[in-house]
């Protein structure tokens, strides 16, 4: 059966890293003998569809039948929001396209069970990344409480310590900014 393959990281640091999804992606497809024939990757936030042009790409694909199947490594790669999830699967199953979830083989989309069982676990998606953000929002509430200021340094700093500090730092930008501002 021809596949494509979906991963998706929310940010670049925090040394999240698709290769990590798309591997055991490749290794599930070998053992069941899936043929892959795309591998769609993005690094933008589940609800940021502009940035996330693979995921446009791998729809349009979808559409004109490239593939059998779309494979994803958990449910909350694809999908944050319930309703996206549940429009999307319908949407692809409209296209004669399996949808699958490689570590949650439990989660299987066909017929109304199926629907039941997306639904339940995009639930649980979507609660996940709203307790997230209520916990970020609060903290950064007390931060503001605590007199603590956001954003870039007011500080005029020479562009040389700047790159110094990014390469000592493996080119993260958050812990580089870290190391200019202590």
């Amino acid at each position: 059966m021809k596949v494509a393959l979906y991963a998706r990281v929310s940010t670049r640091d925090k040394d999240q890293n698709p290769e990590v999804q798309l591997n055991q992606l490749r290794e599930y497809c070998t053992r069941l003998g899936y043929e892959i024939v795309g591998e769609y990757t993005d690094q933008a936030k589940s609800a940021d569809l502009v940035r996330r042009t693979a995921w446009q790409k791998l729809m349009k694909d979808a559409a004109v039948h490239k593939f059998r199947a779309i494979i994803v490594w958990k449910l909350d790669r694809p999908f944050r929001d319930t309703m996206m999830a549940l429009q999307v699967v319908k949407m692809v199953r409209g296209h004669g396209i399996d949808f699958f979830f490689a570590t949650q083989p439990e989660l299987n989309v066909a017929g109304p069970a199926g629907d039941l069982m997306l639904t339940i676990f995009a639930a649980f998606a979507q609660f996940e990344k709203d307790q997230i953000v209520e916990r970020v929002n609060a903290g950064l509430a007390l931060a503001r409480k605590e007199g603590k200021t956001f954003g870039r340094p007011k500080k005029a700093i020479e562009l040389a310590k700047v790159c110094a500090a990014y390469h000592a730092s493996g080119n993260n930008l958050t812990h580089a900014a870290k190391r200019l501002t202590d």
